[in-house]
């Protein structure tokens, strides 16, 4: 279904053509029309389903260059700001300001000064709510990945930003709706929409198991590019050592890991990272998840297969495990009914 059909307007809809989004897709077919009405929205949709148009679009469409902030976008990490913030300023007109911490407060003071939309994580934003360089009374609000802002310890901070600068309306997006999640909603007369299965069917698992990790990670690695996740910072550094590829983790500054992104986009083949450095990734062309790390939860599983088979692409995961890891991955496919193989 074109955008025009979906009730964006006619300049919008060209702008959009130009991009290349001539189709919407599932989620921006089911969530556009509710988002223009102006309805609180509980979405549970995976990463790379096309959520950042989702929301984006509406915005786009409802608010105004006025100086004056309009709307807020929420998300876990740094780089998923960056990532919603990049694709979102290629089609809207109003100023945005990107607000994360780990970088200096000037030039933040500077963007929220002339800011129609803000885009951050919660951490700084309440900060910045604290310190009166933000306020007023947005009137609508996005929060991206909230699951992942459950798992991160950020729903405290996020109704703190709730209640601090209320929204009029609540666009929630997730891989998840659990009744935690949900409960950033109560009080509010909110449309629940789900987009599909959480785990695609176009996306294969397999798994293997040996006691040399690292060995059988060479063994595997083949010319597809793949995504590799640990649990650890530290594992995380010594397989980027070892293999000699780009790494993402928390012990790397903001520049470092815009450079290894920056790397694994224009060509490099591999890239390894941690769950929370990873987020944000906007890699269309990963072919593989591998998990060197088994996820302890399925909650994690459907993020990390977030990375492969987007936009209905085929994807592969595979699960390199050890003997004791036998009940984990057994609960991650009872939990979300998978196919899983030996490799």
């Amino acid at each position: 279904m074109s955008f025009k059909k979906l009730g964006v307007s006619m300049a919008l809809s060209k702008k959009l053509e130009s991009l290349g989004f001539k189709e919407a897709f599932e989620v921006q077919e089911k969530v556009i029309p509710h988002a223009v009405g102006r309805k609180d929205l509980a979405v549970r949709a995976k990463t790379g389903s096309g959520k950042t148009l989702a929301f984006g679009v509406p915005l786009a469409q409802l608010i105004e260059k006025k100086g004056k902030i309009q709307a807020m976008i929420l998300t876990p990490t740094r780089e998923l700001a960056v990532q919603v913030n990049r694709e979102i300023r290629k089609f809207i007109e109003c100023n945005t300001a990107l607000i994360y911490g780990g970088v200096k407060y000037d030039r933040q003071f500077q963007a929220l000064r002339h800011a129609d939309l803000v885009i951050g994580t919660p951490g700084r934003i309440l900060d910045h709510i604290e310190r009166g360089t933000l306020r007023g009374e947005p009137e609508f609000l996005v929060l991206d990945e909230a699951d992942k802002m459950l798992d991160m310890g950020f729903l405290p901070d996020v109704r703190k930003i709730m209640n601090s600068v209320p929204p009029r309306k609540v666009w929630l997006f997730s891989a998840t709706l659990s009744s935690k999640i949900t409960g950033l909603m109560k009080g509010r007369n909110f449309k629940i929409i789900e987009v599909g299965d959480e785990m695609p069917q176009k996306i294969k698992h397999y798994y293997v198991e040996t006691h040399q990790k690292i060995s059988k990670l060479r063994e595997i690695l083949t010319h597809e590019k793949a995504l590799i996740f640990c649990s650890t910072k530290g594992m995380t550094h010594r397989i980027a050592d070892i293999l000699k590829i780009p790494s993402l983790h928390g012990n790397l500054t903001q520049n470092a890991r815009e450079k290894s992104l920056k790397k694994f986009r224009e060509g490099a083949r591999y890239l390894v990272a941690t769950d929370v450095a990873a987020r944000g990734i906007d890699v269309p062309a990963v072919e593989v998840v591998i998990n060197f790390d088994l996820p302890k939860d399925s909650s994690t599983y459907i993020h990390r297969s977030g990375r492969t088979g987007r936009a209905g692409k085929e994807g592969k995961i595979v699960n390199i495990i050890r003997r004791d890891d036998h009940d984990t991955l057994r609960k991650i496919i009872r939990e979300l009914r998978l196919d899983v193989n030996r490799l």
